[in-house]
């Protein structure tokens, strides 16, 4: 019976990748730092969890899309590199490993270095992946969500994860809602097939870049009144939440977000038109922001492992104190 992956110890070989450290976990399996023998090259490795493979026709599904996965090859989508079974019984996904904090942490924690015009960038960038995998290889994201946008520490530029592979389980209208709930589209909420499934995706960017312009989500709660509210409630207008926003940019997002897929976007082209027509930042200025939050958050991580160092020397030295007093109150009471 395999291990459970939250619990895969550093140093274990799966399918050639040995585990350095974990990077953190999604909805259907937990990423972690690998190193891949053959090549002698680090990756970041998914694991699925185990529940997950255990559903019929998931792991076909999963490896399905992996291979498709495999074929997209643009500067804003992390590049995959392999999918499949390993001998303890896990299925794996092996990508590009991308150094850098995801618009989410950026969210979080520097809130304040999200300017318009960055987000601009930003979601530029995430249109062109998108308009590529669409009209290229037909493929849709199915979770767009901050946490799914990476920024590479090394060039600043987008990098989209998870292309084609994002799961939830989850509602009660559908047996595969195919996004988190925070983002999911009606259709998908309700289990419908659109001949244009890039759609559904708008849908989600929409949402995101609505929390973006004003802090938080249009929609709150446990997951299943989110899911909800998808359905049935109009979001709060954009313009009361930040009334500083350009009046077309609030219209624009509102169509982004329409419930009926017929009154959203045409394309992303569209989509990047518009955006590109709305941004004033140049790419030097935008840069600059971008290294600016890599700096920050590498300032953040390099003080949190001093803290975190600083503590096992006070620990160790705790120790070694106790050790000593013990060792002199023993020589001390022992009879000559």
């Amino acid at each position: 019976m395999p291990i459970q992956c939250i619990q895969i110890p550093v140093g274990t070989v799966l399918a050639g990748y040995r585990i350095e450290s974990e990077l953190g976990r999604g909805n259907n399996g937990v990423v972690y730092l690998a190193r891949q023998e053959s090549l002698d090259r680090e990756v970041a490795l998914k694991v699925l969890f185990p529940e997950l493979a255990a559903e019929p026709g998931y792991v076909e599904n999963f490896l399905r899309e992996a291979r498709c996965a495999a074929r997209l090859d643009h500067p804003y989508i992390v590049q995959a590199y392999d999918a499949g079974p390993t001998a303890e019984g896990y299925y794996y996904f092996a990508m590009e490993l991308v150094l850098g904090p995801s618009l989410e942490d950026v969210r979080r924690k520097n809130p304040e270095k999200l300017t318009l015009n960055l987000i601009f960038r930003l979601s530029i960038e995430l249109a062109e992946a998108l308009e590529y995998a669409w009209s290229v290889h037909h493929m849709t994201h199915g979770d767009i969500k901050p946490g799914n946008l990476l920024i590479a520490r090394e060039t600043g530029e987008l990098k989209l994860a998870d292309l084609g592979l994002a799961r939830v389980t989850g509602s009660k209208y559908s047996d595969d809602v195919m996004a988190t709930p925070l983002y999911a589209a009606p259709e998908v909420i309700q289990g419908e097939k659109l001949e244009q499934r890039f759609k559904s995706d708008i849908y989600s960017f929409g949402i995101m870049l609505y929390e973006l312009l004003c802090g938080s989500p249009p929609f709150v709660g446990n997951p299943q009144r989110v899911l909800e509210q998808h359905l049935y409630t109009t979001p709060q207008p954009l313009l009361e939440r930040n009334p500083d926003l350009d009046l077309k940019l609030v219209a624009f997002v509102e169509k982004l977000m329409c419930k009926d897929p017929d009154g959203r976007p045409e394309s992303w082209q569209e989509i990047r038109d518009f955006l590109v027509a709305q941004n004033t930042m140049t790419k030097d200025d935008s840069d600059t922001m971008i290294h600016e939050i890599i700096r920050s958050e590498h300032r953040r991580k390099s003080g949190k492992d001093f803290f975190i160092l600083l503590c096992i020397i006070l620990a160790i030295l705790g120790i070694l104190g106790v050790v000593i007093f013990l060792m002199v109150r023993i020589q001390t009471l022992s009879p000559i």
